[in-house]
């Protein structure tokens, strides 16, 4: 079933956008385009290749009864700098995972940017992930997606507080806007 979900994730990427903004970047690159690049980065899913391993294990119930299991482990793929060092390759769409040569038999496993990220982060040794590295070759250091990752902490803590300060000033409008508490009370009730 996963490996069904995880063809038909393929099936449905479209990373048109992203191959456009790079290119659109490369040619005039600034600010803008390089934060459009990002954005739209942010929001992709692409293709990560791993070669799938399966072991034999011996594994107990809870009775004590040992049996072989088979597990399968995936390890991704690396490609290596001689400068730069490791780096993770994905993959916009099927045409550019073919440029990968290698004599290992692999998969591609459908992942999105931050799922990518995440498995960058926590990965010794490993310097970023390279968008296309047979093509547009779009590099994402340790580094850089740290402060992405720092970058998109700030605008949701903005919008957070943002968010608050309007509702706490719908608040207070409302209560101004409301009637007043009044009592009223006779001469005669006083005495």
């Amino acid at each position: 079933m996963a490996e069904q979900n995880n063809q038909n994730n393929q099936n449905k990427m479209d990373n048109t956008a992203l191959v456009e903004a790079i290119k659109a970047m490369r040619e005039n690159f600034c600010p803008e385009t390089q934060n459009k690049v990002i954005n739209i980065a942010l929001r992709c899913t692409f293709l990560i290749p791993a070669v799938v391993e399966k072991n034999t294990e011996l594994v107990a119930d809870a009775d004590n009864h040992v049996k072989f299991q088979d597990k399968q482990t995936a390890k991704f793929i690396l490609i290596n700098h001689k400068e730069r060092g490791s780096y993770f390759p994905v993959f916009t769409d099927e045409t550019e995972l073919k440029k990968i040569k290698t004599d290992r038999p692999y998969r591609p496993f459908a992942m999105k940017f931050p799922d990518i990220a995440g498995l960058t982060e926590n990965t010794p040794n490993v310097k970023g992930f390279v968008i296309n590295p047979f093509g547009q070759n779009l590099p994402f250091t340790k580094e850089m997606l740290a402060s992405i990752k720092q970058t998109l902490i700030n605008v949701r803590k903005q919008r957070e507080e943002a968010a608050k300060a309007a509702k706490e000033a719908e608040n207070a409008e409302g209560a101004e806007n409301a009637a007043p508490n009044i009592t009223v009370s006779s001469a005669e009730e006083n005495n």
